[in-house]
């Protein structure tokens, strides 16, 4: 079977988060399904977004609450103490503002968002620390800058959560709460 074509696709499960399993799981769908015969979207209303569109969405999140007045001084508190800024492991740093380099069990996108909207605003880190952007790091700063507080751009688009609650849909509205509840297993389907 070919490429599957637009249209040739059919959701079969909302996953969820996958974190540090996330290899594990996709071995498992390439073992339930064959290798390039699933794929991961993120749906927003009608639209399946693509990776690269989902994570363009994500960076928005993150540039909306950088421009908002009112979280503003999480930023620039962020700037002058941070020397870099890393969510799983601090060699996340290497990916720099490429999100397809992924070392770590878990993606890491807070981090590369943060350098991104860095650099598109002109700013530079000043400090002298690695601040971990994490709901469970040691930095108030990194804290208040994970996924799981930065708002989703469009929260009445987050769909219901098939997973009962868990961490990542605790905070209702959040970007984290739309990544994984908006995520779905799609499998290719012969006609």
């Amino acid at each position: 079977m070919g490429v599957p074509q637009q249209g040739d696709w059919k959701t079969v499960a909302k996953p969820g988060w996958f974190g540090e399993a996330k290899n594990d799981m996709l071995a498992h769908f390439d073992q339930d399904y064959g290798a390039g015969n699933w794929r991961i979207r993120h749906r927003l209303g009608p639209r399946l977004l693509n990776l690269p569109e989902a994570l363009r969405l994500y960076e928005l999140c993150y540039e909306l609450h950088f421009l908002n007045p009112n979280t503003r001084f999480l930023w620039t508190k962020l700037f002058e103490q941070a020397c870099e800024v890393w969510t799983e492991y601090e060699s996340d740093v290497e990916s720099g503002l490429d999100y397809s380099i992924q070392k770590a069990k878990a993606p890491h996108y807070e981090d590369v968002s943060i350098r991104i909207i860095m650099k598109q605003y002109g700013h530079q880190f000043g400090g002298e620390r690695l601040i971990r952007v994490r709901a469970d790091s040691n930095d108030v700063i990194g804290i208040a800058l994970s996924s799981i507080h930065i708002p989703f751009v469009f929260p009445e688009f987050i769909e219901s959560d098939a997973h009962g609650v868990q961490w990542w849909n605790r905070h209702r509205g959040s970007l984290e709460h739309f990544w994984h509840a908006n995520k779905e297993l799609q499998v290719a389907f012969k006609k």
